[in-house]
């Protein structure tokens, strides 16, 4: 790495307690764990003490885009962000999350691969990064102001063509669900990163860059990525969707990128509307709908079968984005568990207001109270989990909605009962989320999209991949057709939780979306499978990094830089929280005294897990990933053999491996 493509070079470090400023050299990690996700948690092992907490001053709030970052690689603008995570639950370990929008690109052409901040300013500031210029300044002005109006006060300030990423007022008061944002909705939702920037007093971190992001080889790497991208085109599932035309015209709607680089008009739910009437304020209001937001208008004849309407669901989205909370907790797990405390007449109101579902004046008063930690709002900050357990109030309905960590179901056919999953397909989230420290739906959106989004359940015949077909590129990618069979059990699917894991730290690394890749699967293609210019769609990936790195590395080594990701991630938990199998088993009951909420039809019953054959799934997962059956921990062995060995050795002295 002398002659650096790719990567900028520089890795800014800010120490809010003294002001300091310095830079890292990212060729001493660009290699080995090719930025994002993967140098964070680098950092994370070099840089940090065992066993901190997310507030304290030692915490590295760490942002991290990647080296495809900022080039003309197709669905590249993400960025990652990480650091001992607030809503962890039972631990604030060290976790991430991820965001779209531009300030990711911003940042690479400012001259930075990635931020890291430790400790805490004596009064409110924001990051000032102009190109090479770095400065703190005041933000007392900016104190107690929402996303939307910090965002357009620093406009004012600096300039309309920076990108400025912000917390809200719930991050100011330390919400365990508070989220950092850029631009109208693109946020790091997941982990409460809000309350950590909260914590240390910065408001808001402001980029703006006017330099290049050098790539080895341009030509060749636009030639990949264009392939690339008219292959997603043809045959990406987020290709086929389709506008309300009654929308188009009454609010302008129309599709929008959530982040730079995105070349797709995605029916995956990217959305924007225009001029939509607030009931609520009585204001016209633009903005942005994507993920979980469009369920808060409510969904009729499901879970969220509330009755606000489209106009109020579409306000309250833009509210709770100004006070900076997290969707995903708001609309799948608090809002469920206050409804539920009603109707079971364990709490009939909050703080004298009335539990009204269908009354969006209720749902804002709520947001209100949790954004400012006012009353019940208090505890409610907390988020659903803890909320459920601080009071006692509603435990059976938060151990259905909660999966794990903290966080709410996702992809697992119980907590979530708005993705359409079912079993045997829940099996291998179930393994990603047992070894997780968070929703692990980043690395498994790749798997679920195929039996459920490529398959004939998804469209009508002839119209995309036959079962055949994918039990056929299943064999070829994982190593065994059963792990997309419908009619298949517990074998098969260790293999795909396994390689998914491995692939979404790479995505995370590199960044790029992680709805979009891995492409695996293809409309477009005789046999489903995707490829492009000579290319696997299974390499995309690989072969965008190689063309603008130019770095000479084999595929299976690239796929190796993810597997030693997860192991180092793996090495800090149980470093900081001597985590065990035993800590993973937490997610076996969630499985196993539930039952799915979605019928496979080639089944015709709603499945519960057995409980010894998800344990015994378990020595099997342990196993491919070269971890103690026993502990679930990484052996000696396997730490040295990924290039680990000074992590071997610290966790050996500690007598943990």
């Amino acid at each position: 790495m002398n002659d650096i493509y790719g990567w900028t070079g520089k890795i800014l470090w800010i120490d809010l307690s003294d002001g300091a400023v310095r830079t890292l050299d990212t060729r001493q990690y660009g290699e080995a764990y090719i930025g994002g996700r993967g140098i964070e948690a680098r950092l994370a092992w070099d840089e940090m003490p065992a066993g901190i907490g997310a507030f304290d001053e030692d915490n590295l709030l760490m942002v991290f885009p990647g080296p495809l970052t900022g080039t003309t690689a197709p669905f590249s603008g993400r960025t990652n962000m990480a650091g001992h995570a607030p809503q962890g639950y039972p631990y604030e370990w060290f976790s991430r999350a991820n965001f779209g929008g531009h300030w990711g690109p911003e940042l690479k052409f400012a001259g930075y691969d990635g931020l890291v901040v430790r400790g805490k300013a004596e009064k409110p500031v924001y990051l000032w990064i102009d190109d090479g210029k770095v400065e703190l300044r005041d933000a007392t002005h900016l104190w107690g102001k929402g996303i939307e109006d910090t965002q357009k006060m620093l406009f004012d300030e600096l300039g309309s063509q920076i990108r400025a990423l912000t917390i809200g007022q719930a991050g100011e008061n330390l919400s365990r669900i508070s989220v950092v944002q850029t631009e109208t909705e693109s946020a790091a939702g997941q982990g409460g990163y809000g309350a950590v920037m909260g914590a240390k007093n910065l408001k808001a971190i402001a980029v703006r860059g006017a330099g290049p992001v050098r790539v080895a080889h341009p030509d060749l790497l636009l030639r990949r990525g264009k392939a690339v991208l008219a292959d997603s085109r043809r045959g990406c599932r987020l290709a086929r969707g389709k506008l309300d035309p009654e929308m188009v015209k009454k609010y302008g709607l129309r599709y929008h990128a959530c982040t730079q680089q995105c070349g797709l008009e995605c029916g995956g739910g990217s959305y924007y509307y225009r001029d939509v009437p607030g009931p609520l304020t009585g204001k016209k209001i633009s903005g942005h709908m994507h993920c979980v937001a469009p369920i808060f208008p409510g969904l009729p004849d499901t879970f969220y079968d509330w009755k606000i309407g489209f106009e109020a669901g579409f306000e309250l989205a833009q509210i709770s984005n100004d006070y900076g909370l997290n969707h995903w907790d708001l609309v799948f797990g608090v809002l469920p568990l206050v409804r539920y405390w009603k109707e079971s007449g364990l709490k009939p109101d909050l703080d004298g207001l009335a539990i009204d579902m269908d009354d969006p004046r209720f749902w804002a008063e709520l947001f209100h109270k949790i954004a400012y930690r006012e009353g019940v709002g208090d505890i409610l900050a907390e988020g659903g989990w803890r909320a459920a357990q601080q009071l006692g109030l509603g435990t059976d309905l938060a151990d259905d909605l909660y999966q794990a960590w903290g966080y709410a179901g996702h992809m697992d056919s119980r907590g979530d009962r708005a993705n359409k999953v079912m079993y045997p397909f829940w099996m291998t989230p179930a393994l990603q989320w047992a070894v997780d420290t968070r929703d692990p739906m980043g690395g498994s959106h790749g798997y679920i999209a195929g039996p459920l989004g490529y398959s004939p359940l998804a469209h009508e015949e002839g119209d995309g991949p036959t079962w055949e077909q994918l039990l056929a590129g299943a064999e070829k990618v994982y190593g065994t057709r059963d792990a997309v069979d419908p009619n298949s059990d517990y074998e098969g699917k260790a293999e795909p939780a396994a390689w998914h894991c491995d692939r979404g730290a790479l995505k995370d690394s590199l960044t790029v979306d992680d709805n979009v890749f891995p492409m695996i699967w293809s409309f477009s293609s005789p046999d489903g499978l995707a490829r492009a210019d000579g290319m696997e769609g299974t390499a995309f990936e690989y072969h965008l990094f190689t063309a603008a790195t130019g770095l000479e590395m084999s595929e299976a080594e690239f796929d190796r830089c993810g597997e030693r990701i997860c192991n180092l991630e793996r090495a800090l938990q149980i470093r900081d929280a001597n985590r065990t199998r035993k800590d993973d088993e937490v997610i076996v009951p969630h499985f196993v005294e539930q039952e799915d909420f979605l019928i496979n039809p080639a089944i015709g019953k709603p499945m519960k897990a057995d409980a010894d054959k998800l344990l015994r799934l378990m020595d099997e997962f342990y196993a491919l990933r070269g971890w103690d059956v026993e502990t679930g921990r990484p052996t000696l062995a396997k730490l040295q053999e990924l290039g680990l060995g000074d992590v071997a050795e610290d966790l050996a002295e500690r007598k943990l491996i």
